[in-house]
């Protein structure tokens, strides 16, 4: 999946642990594990070891740094009382599900099955940025993720409130269109089209299960996006 789809269900989780555990700080943290992956793997597989490897998918992509996001996090909530690192944690593994890595079971379980399986591509992150700007999907959940973003902050910036509000007001439901269409695309076996490029039926049921999740996590966490 692309980044801001990434991003947006890392927000929307991130809303249900700060709800629960009362901390409103865990948003960022769990978007910040939403994408961590990314940030680590793309610069070092498609820039260091490109030459190599040339993969986006390795180290940040496996249960092993999962696991040791979660030791450190237990480590931090019982020396600390701080539950930062473990929101990390939760925001990757949501990464590694939305990426479905389980059907890359050799960079999944790295270093159980061996090494990480060299790739080919030309120019890749100038493909994946056209991709990422031509999805429309993309779009819509960069608004969103915006608008919760901005409201998780109201406390720093209290002027952003009614921005957020009104971003949130006009995007969701727009993640609700999006839902729709993502399963209309996927139940007449859509090859590909505006929603997102390079899309496959797999790719339009995983972003109707996003779109979904984020709208009913959105309703039932109102009251943290809400202004005032």
């Amino acid at each position: 999946m692309f980044v801001a789809c990434h991003l947006f269900l890392g927000l929307i989780l991130g809303l249900a642990i700060a709800k629960h555990l009362d901390d409103r700080r865990l948003i960022g943290f769990c978007a910040l594990g939403a994408v961590l992956p990314d940030l680590i793997d793309k610069p070092l597989g498609h820039i260091l070891l490109g030459g190599s490897l040339n993969s986006g998918r390795i180290f940040g992509h496996g249960l092993l740094f999962l696991a040791l996001l979660l030791v450190a996090g237990i480590i931090l909530m019982r020396r600390r009382q701080s539950f930062a690192l473990l929101a990390v944690a939760a925001g990757t593994l949501s990464h590694q599900v939305l990426d479905a890595m389980w059907a890359i079971p050799v960079t999944w379980y790295f270093p159980l099955l061996g090494p990480y399986e060299p790739h080919e591509f030309t120019n890749y992150f100038g493909n994946a940025i056209l991709a990422e700007v031509s999805s429309l999907s993309e779009w819509i959940f960069l608004a969103a993720s915006a608008g919760i973003a901005l409201a998780a902050c109201r406390g720093i910036h209290p002027d952003s409130s009614s921005i957020a509000a009104t971003i949130v007001r006009v995007s969701i439901p727009l993640v609700g269109v999006l839902t729709l269409a993502s399963l209309y695309a996927w139940a007449a076996g859509i090859p590909e089209s505006i929603l997102m490029a390079g899309a496959g039926p797999e790719d339009y049921l995983m972003l109707a299960a996003v779109g979904t999740v984020g709208v009913i996590g959105a309703i039932r966490h109102r009251d943290l996006l809400d202004a005032g």
